[in-house]
């Protein structure tokens, strides 16, 4: 379905070269789904090690992003939390053609800063005693379409209908339950692995929501942003994507 499988063969060859251009530095404007900027920055510090090149991270909803866009934003990449805003970008003309293509697939986990019981995820969502359970904005965020698709597939819709707490985006979400605001939350396995609080989480069965297949997009072309997306889908880029709790389109069969 998408072209990571050709591209990734061809990364690690693509950034030696790029990496290798004697062109003048450069600062990239590089938009990110907030699920992916702690590992983005990961992969900045790599970039930025290996190269002249300057990135200037700007974190928010993919569906804000989207938005910002097509209102002129001078953005250089987008990594998207979703494949939907970078195909839409690739059809209006607002994207380098053939560069859209999947970088990870996320996970859900449900996350609470105090111990969860042994316990399924349903089993635990219908819990009456907690009080509220955080989701990120279903229309602008991937990750919160998926939070509305696990409580569908749970059957849950009605018992949950007053006790959900609604985040502009994925990094707002998280936020909700690490003040305390919400006692559970839905929100991103990588998010989870980098809490700066103690933290509890159980990864919600996938068979419960649609895949979350990522994908960036090339909105000015450059050497420096070949260079970078280069290393996004390198070995080396993908081993630090996966560490920090997402999957790759190698890995998931049919993406």
């Amino acid at each position: 379905m998408y072209r990571f499988h050709r591209l990734q063969l061809a990364a690690s060859t693509l950034l030696l070269i790029c990496l290798s251009q004697n062109s003048a530095a450069d600062t990239l404007n590089v938009a990110v789904a907030s699920n992916f900027a702690e590992t983005l920055e990961r992969l900045v510090k790599v970039f930025e090690q290996q190269s002249e090149h300057r990135i200037n991270l700007i974190r928010g909803s993919s569906g804000r992003h989207y938005g910002q866009i097509m209102n002129g934003a001078p953005f250089d990449i987008l990594l998207s939390a979703d494949s939907l805003r970078p195909g839409q970008l690739e059809r209006e003309g607002r994207a380098i053609a053939e560069t859209r293509q999947v970088y990870a697939i996320g996970r859900l986990v449900l996350f609470s800063t105090k111990p969860l019981l042994n316990q399924t995820i349903k089993e635990l969502l219908s819990e009456p005693t907690f009080k509220r359970l955080a989701v990120a904005n279903s229309k602008l965020a991937p990750y919160g379409v998926a939070a509305r698709q696990v409580i569908e597939s749970l059957g849950l819709d009605a018992e949950l209908a007053t006790k959900l707490v609604t985040g502009e985006n994925i990094g707002q979400t998280f936020q909700f339950v690490g003040s305390g605001n919400a006692e559970l939350g839905l929100v991103a396995l990588s998010q989870a692995l980098d809490s700066p609080v103690t933290s509890y989480y159980k990864v919600v069965p996938e068979i419960l929501y649609q895949p979350i297949a990522q994908e960036l997009v090339v909105l000015k072309d450059s050497p420096a942003a070949s260079s970078l997306v280069a290393l996004i889908l390198s070995e080396e880029g993908r081993q630090i994507i996966e560490t920090s709790g997402y999957l790759t389109a190698d890995t998931v069969p049919g993406i």
